[in-house]
């Protein structure tokens, strides 16, 4: 097979599309997500990344979770509580809020719940106050 032909075959358009798209594809991303490395988000951003949890409602009832925080902009992070990182699920709660000094002020489902807690460095000890009030820690895994 002669190169002319080699390029005029459908194998080759075939890949060059599937790599243009791969690249338009990468492109956009680094757009979209231009700080892509967790560990420089991290340290411009403390408090993003993967978290478990566990923790005690004011009736006695224990219970165990786990988060993912990501920064909203300025010092305002997002919590969403899951019960298990890889999940399509709909969150049980979302958390909204700002970190100051390492204290961590938000309002969870749309204002039900309203609370608080301290960040240092990879461990967070929360409380909430709303129809149940509780207490809880997580701690960072990623």
């Amino acid at each position: 097979m002669n190169i002319e032909k080699h390029f005029k075959s459908q194998t080759f358009i075939v890949s060059s599309a599937s790599i243009a798209l791969l690249s338009l594809c990468l492109f956009l991303d680094s757009c979209a997500n231009p700080d892509t490395d967790s560990g420089s988000k991290q340290a411009n951003y403390p408090f993003i990344g993967n978290w478990q949890g566990n923790g005690t409602d004011s009736e006695g009832n224990p219970f165990a979770f786990f988060a993912k925080v990501s920064h909203s902009g300025d010092n305002r992070y997002r919590i969403l509580i899951l019960d298990k990182l890889d999940t399509l699920e709909k969150p049980i709660h979302v958390m909204d809020g700002t970190l100051e000094n390492n204290e961590f002020t938000y309002t969870a489902d749309e204002g039900l719940y309203e609370g608080g807690g301290t960040l240092s460095k990879d461990l967070f000890e929360g409380y909430y106050k709303g129809p149940i009030d509780g207490s809880f820690q997580m701690w960072r895994i990623e």
